[in-house]
């Protein structure tokens, strides 16, 4: 199996798709923010420490961001002590934050030129995938309801 890393994994969705990793069978190893306390049972369950983002590039094959948004997928990949910084070719980072369509396509850019992948991957839509759609139901529906 991958050797899979993690960072945002305190988060509630980042939790719950780390938990399913290791659940399956994965070797986790996580970036800890802030709160220690809810990542206290993947660790108990198996889950690794990275000390940086950089040394979780070096250890991994994959790796998960799940956190906020753009400000924060940049750090975890650009910063001094990022992705990027301990990356090796090959490395795939799949984005599950829901972040802005040009960063992501600058980060995407900066990835590839250093041989790592960079995959879009929100959880929920993004600004660009919702523009134009309607959430409402339509006359036809409302008027079946009302019959």
């Amino acid at each position: 199996m991958a050797k899979i890393g993690f960072i945002g994994a305190s988060g509630l969705m980042g939790h719950g798709m780390a938990k399913n990793l290791l659940a399956k069978g994965h070797a986790l190893e996580l970036t800890v923010h802030r709160n220690r306390e809810r990542v206290a049972d993947l660790q108990a369950a198996g889950a690794t420490e990275a000390k940086s983002a950089a040394e979780l590039a070096k250890t991994s094959e994959i790796v998960f961001l799940c956190v906020t948004g753009s400000p924060q997928v940049e750090a975890a990949v650009l910063g001094d002590n990022g992705l990027l910084a301990g990356a090796s070719k090959g490395l795939l980072i799949v984005d599950c934050s829901t972040s802005e369509p040009d960063s992501t396509a600058r980060l995407r850019e900066r990835c590839a030129a250093a041989g790592v992948s960079f995959v879009d991957a929100p959880l929920s839509r993004t600004g660009w995938a919702t523009a134009g759609s309607s959430c409402r139901r339509s006359s036809k529906r409302r008027n079946s309801s009302a019959a």
